[in-house]
C-alpha cells in the first residue's frame, strides 16, 4: 500500500463555528491580504518583534506576506478557504523562506484578520501514530488548521487537543474501508479537496504578473465600490488594475475622477464610444488615459472644488450666530438680508 501524504486529524462538525469564508482564492491574495497589510500592519508591527529600527530584520514586506499566503491558498478549500493545513516544510518547499519568517507571517496573516488558526499543530501520540501507520502515514505530527477569509474580528480561540479519533467498531491498527484520507468515520476530515496537490504557490486564477502597485490597487479597490462605476471594471481584481491606475493614483485621482473622464469620453462632440462589455477593459482605459494626457489635470477637480466651498460656505454660516442657516439676518424683517459673516455689515439680495 502506497504512503499517503493526507491523513488529516478530524476537527468537529462546529469547528469553523464563528469563522467566515473567502469569496474566491484570488480575491483573498490579491484584494483581501493586501488592503488588510495597508490598513493594519503599522499597528501590529511591535508583536512580531519589529517595533524599533534595531528589529527592522523581523519585518515582513507585503512581497514576502503575499508569497506565503499564496502557498497557503492553495492547500486551502476552493470553496470556503477553509481546511487549509499545509506543513512547515511544505510551505519551506513552495516558498523558500524559512521557518522563522513562515511562522512570523503566519502571526500577521492572524493579526491583520485575514486567517485564523482553527487547532494549532502538534505532536501525535503513541495510539495515533501506530493507527496512522497502518493507513499508510508516517507523519509524526499534526500541522496546524487554518481558515482563510476577508480581513474581519474573528472571535475563535484554538483550544482543541484531544486526539484524532480512529474508525468506531475496528480495532486499532486495522485498514478502514472508509474514507481514503481520513481516521473517521465520516470520511471528510482530510479531503484537501481539488487544490491540495498542486505544486505551485499560485493557479491560472491567481495574480501572476508584477508586484501589484498599492496605491493603484487602492485606487482601484474604491472605484470598483462606487455605483456609478460601470460593472466592466468588476470584472477584473483591483490588482489587475493597479498597474494601470499607478500613474493616475500618484497625481491623486479618485474613483470620482476615473468615472467623469468616462463621461467626457463619451460627449457626443468628442465622437467616442464605449461599448456594454468591452472586450479589454483595461487596455481600454490605458488607452482613455493616454488620449486624456496631462495626468494632473484631474476630470473632477472642478466639482471637487465647488463641493469644497460649498461646505465651507455653509460651515460659514453655521459659525454664524447672527444668521440662520441659510445666511438670512436674524431677526427676519419684512424685506430679506443675506448676512456678510463680516461684522455689522449686510447686503441686499439684488
Amino acid at each position: 500500500m502506497g504512503v499517503r501524504d493526507s491523513i488529516a486529524l478530524d476537527l468537529g462538525k462546529d469547528a469553523y463555528a464563528g469563522v467566515p469564508c473567502w469569496n474566491k482564492d484570488d480575491h483573498w491574495i490579491t484584494w483581501a491580504v493586501p488592503i488588510a497589510y495597508a490598513q493594519h500592519y503599522n499597528q501590529i508591527r511591535h508583536l512580531i518583534g519589529a517595533h524599533s529600527t534595531k528589529h527592522r530584520k523581523d519585518d515582513i514586506s507585503l512581497k514576502t506576506l503575499i508569497r506565503i499566503a499564496a502557498a497557503h491558498a492553495v492547500h486551502a478549500d476552493f470553496r470556503t478557504g477553509r481546511n487549509c493545513r499545509p506543513t512547515l516544510d511544505r510551505l519551506i518547499e513552495l516558498t523558500g523562506y524559512g521557518e522563522r519568517t513562515i511562522q512570523r507571517a503566519r502571526h500577521v496573516l492572524r493579526l491583520i484578520g485575514v486567517a485564523t488558526e482553527i487547532i494549532r499543530g502538534r505532536q501525535r501520540t503513541l495510539g495515533e501514530r501506530l493507527a496512522s501507520h497502518r493507513v499508510g502515514s508516517r507523519a509524526r505530527g499534526w500541522a496546524s488548521v487554518y481558515a482563510l477569509h476577508s480581513p474581519q474580528l474573528v472571535d475563535k480561540t484554538a483550544r482543541h487537543t484531544a486526539a484524532a479519533p480512529h474508525p468506531e467498531g475496528h480495532p486499532l491498527g486495522c485498514l478502514s474501508p472508509l474514507g481514503h484520507y481520513s481516521l473517521t468515520p465520516t470520511g471528510t476530515a482530510g479531503k484537501l479537496k481539488g487544490r491540495a496537490t498542486r505544486d505551485r504557490a499560485t493557479d491560472r486564477r491567481g495574480w501572476t504578473g508584477p508586484e501589484p502597485d498599492q496605491k493603484g490597487m487602492l485606487l482601484a479597490s474604491r472605484w470598483r465600490q462606487d455605483p456609478r462605476t460601470p460593472t466592466w471594471a468588476r470584472r477584473f481584481t483591483p490588482a489587475a488594475w493597479s498597474h494601470v491606475l499607478a500613474q493616475p493614483a500618484a497625481y491623486g485621482w479618485t474613483g470620482r475622477d476615473l468615472n467623469q473622464l468616462l463621461h467626457d469620453y463619451t460627449l457626443p462632440g468628442n465622437g467616442n464610444w464605449i461599448a456594454h462589455n468591452p472586450h479589454k477593459p483595461i487596455r481600454l482605459l490605458a488607452g482613455i488615459l493616454n488620449h486624456h494626457g496631462d495626468l494632473q489635470n484631474r476630470p473632477a477637480a472642478v466639482d471637487d472644488a465647488r463641493e469644497a466651498e460649498i461646505a465651507q460656505q455653509r460651515q460659514t454660516r453655521l459659525a454664524c450666530e447672527r444668521c440662520d442657516e441659510e445666511g438670512w439676518l436674524l431677526p427676519y424683517t419684512d424685506v430679506g438680508t443675506r448676512c456678510t459673516h463680516r461684522g455689522d455689515s449686510a447686503i441686499r439680495p439684488s
